[in-house]
């Protein structure tokens, strides 16, 4: 099987030549990707709730782990030059020989990981807002589940207002991205730094070493549990892989972008928890962990912290914009090669996929006015765990079956074997860490990732009726949908 098989023809779509523009390079990816480490703003409070001064270690454990994972990642990448979207469609192209339905849920499960981002974000940025500037503004207006709130409010005009910024294409998204990068992540870089040069970290914070009040069995599910959250920040640089299709040179540009991530994340995740916790200490981030960081920021620049406050607002602003820009490309190539909604594969004048981002930006306002980041956070995460436990097997699954097809970037046998590895641990903290975050969010998560088969066969469904309707036209259901 050569590197043509394995790429799906679906009807119209199947051209070698991708749609989107190819005028990007590698540190344009990384600007994009940079939104990455400012995740840390999303969880890193409520993983400190839930496993005391061992976050610190949590954090550290699953960086590392998802730079292991990038080895796979990054070769998966350089055999699909012509594909956005990520890993799972790359992945997808492997699964679908074996078991179809995978393929959709795959590439769902990781949508899904990723565009909550835009609604978790809208909601802090809403919450900092409130809680520094108007703290009396707390009225709720609700409807059986759904609240609108202040922050509803406020993140709704956010996430609008990227929408309309990324229309103009992802040339001017990674200019943009860039801006933001400089403006958070120095600020936040430093928030780390000074206080380790200033000795302002208290050791007493971390001690005892331990989760609180847990132990044997019960400790180590809170620490799977820890890590279950953690990966959903600390893998997901893997995004910087999304853009392979719009990079100038992919053979070149995909792995350098994927470790210079990685690397950056390093730092932020190894670091950040550790300064936090010695910082601020458990009591304090109990309190409210949802803006752990304020009281880091006021506590280390003192009445600059109202200033580094609104440059954590940055970060969370970048977070979103990554997102949007990561999880519409998602979309766009899975329509594009039939595993999903044929109306989110058109792009707009400016070869940006519009209809999904706007698909994307829908389906979170209703996230929003659920109100509950917490609840989002873990139903998300479900299909991120489910992705990765997916995908870090399909390298070695297309080393086999694909052992002559081109690889801009060959991983370390040795990376391809712990691929596996990882992939199992990943399962077990997808059953194993998630039922500590609650079964609602849970449930809530594998109904919507597993939804993506239900979307897929609404596709060969709608395909195969199109094409009775249309006979000289060829809109046919895809190749893969008929079988090998």
């Amino acid at each position: 099987m050569d590197e043509g098989s394995q790429s799906p023809s679906p009807g119209a779509a199947s051209s070698g030549e991708p749609e989107l523009l190819r005028n990007i390079r590698w540190p344009d990816a990384v600007w994009i990707a940079a939104g990455v480490p400012a995740l840390l703003v999303f969880s890193v409070g409520y993983i400190a709730t839930l496993d005391g001064p061992i976050s610190v270690i949590v954090w550290i454990v699953s960086v590392l782990v998802g730079i292991g994972m990038a080895f796979v990642y990054a070769e998966l990448a350089g055999m699909f030059p012509a594909k956005s979207g990520g890993p799972p469609v790359f992945g997808a192209q492997a699964w679908k020989r074996y078991f179809k339905p995978i393929a959709p849920l795959d590439i769902w499960g990781y949508w899904f990981a990723w565009s909550p981002v835009i609604s978790i974000g809208g909601l802090l940025m809403g919450d900092y807002i409130q809680s520094e500037w108007i703290p009396h503004e707390t009225w709720d207006a609700s409807w059986g589940p759904f609240h609108i709130t202040l922050p509803f409010v406020l993140g709704l005009a956010i996430i609008l207002g990227v929408l309309w910024i990324n229309h103009f294409g992802i040339r001017e998204s990674a200019r943009i991205q860039f801006v933001l990068t400089i403006c958070s992540l120095i600020p936040l870089a430093l928030m780390i730094l000074v206080p380790l040069f200033e000795g302002k970290i208290h050791l007493g914070y971390l001690s005892p070493f331990t989760i609180p009040g847990a132990h044997g069995w019960e400790w180590f599910k809170l620490f799977l549990a820890g890590l279950f959250v953690a990966g959903w920040s600390a893998y997901a640089f893997e995004t910087a892989v999304v853009y392979t299709a719009e990079f100038r040179k992919p053979q070149r540009d995909t792995p350098r972008a994927i470790f210079v991530s990685g690397a950056l994340c390093l730092f932020f995740y190894g670091l950040g928890p550790f300064v936090l916790y010695g910082v601020v200490g458990g009591k304090k981030i109990q309190a409210d962990p949802s803006t752990a960081l304020v009281p880091l920021a006021k506590l280390v620049f003192g009445t600059a912290g109202d200033v580094l406050i609104v440059l954590l607002l940055v970060a969370l602003l970048l977070s979103i914009n990554t997102a949007v820009l990561g999880s519409s490309r998602t979309l766009y190539q899975a329509s594009k090669d039939g595993w999903t909604f044929r109306f989110l594969q058109r792009t707009s004048r400016h070869k940006v996929p519009v209809r999904a981002m706007c698909f994307d930006i829908a389906v979170n306002i209703v996230l929003m006015a659920l109100g509950n980041p917490v609840y989002i956070l873990a139903a998300s995460t479900i299909g991120y765990m489910v992705f990765n436990t997916l995908d870090l097997v399909v390298a070695n699954m297309l080393r086999r079956d694909a052992p002559d097809a081109k690889r801009a970037y060959r991983a370390p046998r040795v990376m391809i074997r712990l691929g596996i590895v990882f992939a199992t641990v990943n399962m077990m903290l997808l059953f194993v860490g998630s039922p500590s975050w609650g079964w609602t969010g849970a449930g809530t998560g594998w109904i919507i990732t597993g939804s993506g088969i239900v979307f897929y066969y609404y596709r060969v469904v709608t395909d195969r009726r199109r094409a009775r309707q249309t006979p000289g036209e060829a809109v046919s259901a895809p190749a893969f949908a008929r079988g090998r």
